[in-house]
């Protein structure tokens, strides 16, 4: 991308405004002394242009996987900005068009499920998942089912009920105290294997450890199961093939809600 002489001299003011004003998450800020960090300013497909020229490959989909469609896809802009136009935000307590309309399309490819609920990222809807089951829980006169299990290494955002049932403890230090109610299972990673074991003749005890820790925390006091399908940030870990049949099928037989 051609810049012009402006914007290349602007260049210095926005790396000395970053540093100055904008906290980077997942930064050490100290890595950025001298130079600043990449400042993004336009995308086009799968490519995106820094504040001095360059261009990128950019292999992360906008650094943490949102942007999957690409840069720069005119369809979605101009829908976008027509919305904005017409009737940009009200709340879910009352209805919106896209929304309905959103809403009626994605559960046509989700058999047996029948709602939804969008919110503005992972995090929130995690959180969101959470709500949904302690108040199931007294809906349905069990208060005390209201733990949620979650797997070593899995990733479910950065808010501290999130955090606090993430399995990354990289990601946890300096946090704590974190939110009570969330216990931790193993791993599906063959490759480590948290029992010492070679896939398939393993018996599948990283699919069978959910039941143990159910069962050690009290069925009744256990009301939700979170997982990653792939864990992500932890390592990129398919679980083996037939792993959700097992989860899956403890989680039908104690009354846990798989997330």
């Amino acid at each position: 991308m051609e810049m012009s002489q402006n914007e290349k001299l602007d260049a210095a003011r926005y790396i000395e405004a970053d540093q100055a004003h904008v906290w980077h998450h997942l930064m050490q800020h100290q890595s950025f002394a001298g130079k600043g960090p990449m400042i993004a300013v336009e995308g086009k497909g799968l490519r995106i242009t820094d504040i001095n020229g360059r261009e990128f490959l950019d292999a992360t989909s906008g650094g943490v996987w949102c942007v999957n469609v690409g840069y720069g896809r005119d369809r979605i802009a101009d829908a976008v900005c027509k919305q904005m136009k017409k009737m940009p935000y009200y709340a879910a307590s009352g209805g919106n068009l896209p929304y309905i309309e959103f809403a009626e399309r994605l559960t046509a490819y989700m058999p047996g499920l029948t709602r939804v609920y969008i919110s503005n990222s992972g995090s929130e809807a995690n959180e969101k998942a959470y709500k949904m089951i302690r108040a199931l829980a007294h809906i349905k006169n069990r208060p005390e089912k209201k733990k949620v299990l979650y797997r070593d290494r899995d990733y479910h955002g950065t808010t501290i009920a999130a955090l606090s049932s993430s399995g990354q403890q990289e990601r946890k230090e300096w946090f704590g105290p974190f939110v009570p109610g969330f216990v931790q299972f193993p791993h599906a990673c063959c490759y480590r294997c948290a029992f010492n074991k070679t896939y398939p003749g393993c018996d599948l005890d990283c699919a069978k450890a959910v039941e143990t820790t159910i069962l050690q925390e009290g069925p009744e006091t256990v009301g939700g199961l979170i997982v990653e399908p792939i864990t992500a940030g932890g390592g990129v870990i398919p679980p083996v093939a037939e792993y959700y049949q097992v989860v899956a099928e403890i989680c039908r037989r104690d009354g846990v809600l798989l997330i």
